[in-house]
């Protein structure tokens, strides 16, 4: 089928959430859709709930049960057996609100790869705690910009399967952001679309790894590795590099500050000026981590 959608989706020990997942797939009002759930690895009865719905759903959803391997594996085996011109992806503790993938598809024409949307941020419970609309600036060539930061939620992301077999797949280099990074190449020579409103409620928890500071930044830092170029002869791509650099050090300062290490936030926020001589709030964060702990604490106790 020409217009057929692949959904991939990874699970592990989600029993409690995956049937709300998977439920938001089947509601889509775009219909010409594939289910391929990864079970990889689950302990907990996520593989039975899967199996029930694979026996309801046989001509629409295929699970997969491997041993753990880790999501990007589990996300690559899905793709491979994909057969839709499009692949999707959704977490097994998201959920997709239910005119998503006809709102999506369509954006997709000629030489377009990706197409994603804004994001509602939920709790454990459900509950919304905030909207993130999608910068609607970020349509187009999209690459340069996409260097400084990742710009959107997995959940959110359709992509043509020639992209995929142009670019590749998911990396397994990385132990986060691989998402990020595939987006990176996909864009580097494709268009992207977007739509603005949030058509995925994204579940934050205690287990989400963007929670991990540290691994997040150490993500972050082999992206510029892998992807920045200050000389390039693209003056964009060089500007958005040193700017990914600045964000890089500005990211760092603000984690020593939050920890109250002012001496390391301090070299931070002046390595930052050495890339960007107004990047974000900067100078600010620069002034108040030569302040020092007894300065800071003032500034908190007058607030």
């Amino acid at each position: 089928m020409n217009n057929l959608v692949s959904v991939i989706v990874p699970v592990y020990n989600r029993a409690h959430l995956v049937s709300e997942a998977i439920q938001s797939i089947l509601s889509q009002t775009y219909e010409s859709v594939e289910i391929i759930i990864i079970n990889d690895g689950s302990t907990d009865g996520s593989l039975s709930i899967l199996r029930d719905y694979e026996r309801k759903f046989p001509e629409q959803i295929r699970v997969i049960d491997q041993p753990n391997q880790g999501q990007i594996i589990a996300r690559n085996n899905g793709v491979k057996i994909a057969q839709g011109k499009y692949i999707a992806f959704l977490d097994s503790d998201d959920i997709w609100l239910e005119r998503k993938l006809e709102r999506q598809m369509s954006l997709f024409g000629p030489g377009v790869g990706l197409v994603y949307s804004g994001t509602e941020i939920i709790n454990e419970e459900g509950k919304t705690i905030r909207v993130e609309p999608a910068d609607e600036n970020m349509s187009g060539n999209i690459y340069p910009q996409l260097l400084v930061k990742n710009r959107m939620t997995g959940g959110t992301v359709v992509v043509t399967a020639e992209a995929l077999k142009r670019v590749g797949v998911f990396s397994t280099d990385f132990r986060a952001a691989e998402n990020w990074d595939l987006w990176l190449r996909i864009c580097k020579v494709y268009q992207a679309r977007v739509v603005t409103d949030p058509l995925i409620k994204y579940r934050v928890h205690s287990n989400n790894m963007s929670g991990d500071t540290q691994l997040m930044l150490e993500a972050k830092l082999k992206i510029i590795e892998k992807h920045c170029n200050m000389e390039s002869k693209d003056p964009d791509i060089a500007r958005y590099s040193r700017l990914a650099h600045a964000d890089y050090h500005y990211r760092e300062g603000l984690n020593y500050f939050a920890k109250a290490q002012y001496r390391f936030a301090r070299r931070e926020f002046f390595s930052v000026l050495g890339f960007s001589i107004l990047y974000e709030d900067t100078w600010l964060r620069l002034a108040r981590s030569l302040l020092g702990e007894r300065g800071n604490r003032l500034l908190r106790g007058l607030k």
